[in-house]
């Protein structure tokens, strides 16, 4: 999807930031809707957190689809983030880096810089929602639903279920989003130059903690829509299937 066409975002890892209890202060002027052309990434991001804030004035941000394509519009003006300061992560099977690009309400920004090949594995995030926004390099993006009566993340070690929603293939200036109900479960693989990512996420309850799923089976080499695995934590090294470690 390309974010300079201001077209409805279809439906994809970082926590986000809660949305605020009560609404924003009443402002002297209210904040444009609709993105315009933005010189730096901080400019966006003050117009950006100023139109979000005035719709969960609004609207409470109920509505949590309606609030992530929202969000999505304005990744369409976002310009990259400049200057960001990298960690190391360890147990991926490739290099993977990653930078807390900006924290705030009612979400925060981040971002992940993947060397080729690098694989983030299934997981998922509880009450939140992501507009992931690819900006350099190229990346493929799946995404599922958990399926009725799988185990809760937290029961580590406990049998869950993924339905297969979608795929994406990103490469610089297309995103993808997820939502607490539509595909939260997803998956990303860095193409042959490698990706980086940048994600502006929110959490409408919880901390923000997640789990890695780790299959039974490999997502590259399977036809059925249906996949089975066990949660493993936030340990990203206990994620990867057999076929997909080091």
């Amino acid at each position: 999807m390309q974010r300079r066409q201001l077209i409805q975002a279809i439906p994809v890892s970082l926590a986000g930031a809660l949305l605020p209890a009560e609404p924003a202060a009443p402002q002297s002027a209210a904040p444009a809707a609709l993105p315009l052309q933005y010189g730096t990434f901080t400019g966006w991001l003050e117009a950006a957190r100023a139109a979000a804030l005035n719709l969960v004035k609004e609207t409470g941000a109920k509505d949590t689809e309606q609030f992530m394509q929202f969000l999505a519009l304005w990744a369409t003006a976002m310009p990259e983030p400049a200057e960001l300061t990298w960690q190391s992560i360890a147990g991926a099977n490739e290099e993977l880096e990653a930078a807390a690009v900006s924290p705030g309400r009612p979400f925060v920004v981040a971002a992940l810089r993947m060397a080729p090949g690098c694989t983030v594995p299934l997981h998922c995030h509880p009450n939140g929602g992501a507009v992931s926004v690819c900006t350099q390099g190229s990346l493929v993006m799946r995404h599922y639903d958990l399926a009725v009566g799988s185990a809760a993340f937290t029961d580590i070690g406990a049998t869950a279920e993924v339905d297969e929603a979608s795929v994406a293939s990103l490469t610089s200036n297309r995103f993808t989003l997820f939502t607490p109900t539509r595909a939260n479960v997803h998956t990303f693989t860095a193409g042959p130059e490698g990706a980086t990512l940048v994600e502006i996420a929110v959490q409408w309850g919880g901390t923000g903690e997640f789990s890695y799923l780790k299959l039974d089976d490999a997502l590259a080499a399977s036809t059925v829509r249906r996949h089975h695995g066990h949660w493993v934590g936030m340990d990203i090294a206990r994620a990867y299937t057999a076929s997909a470690s080091r």
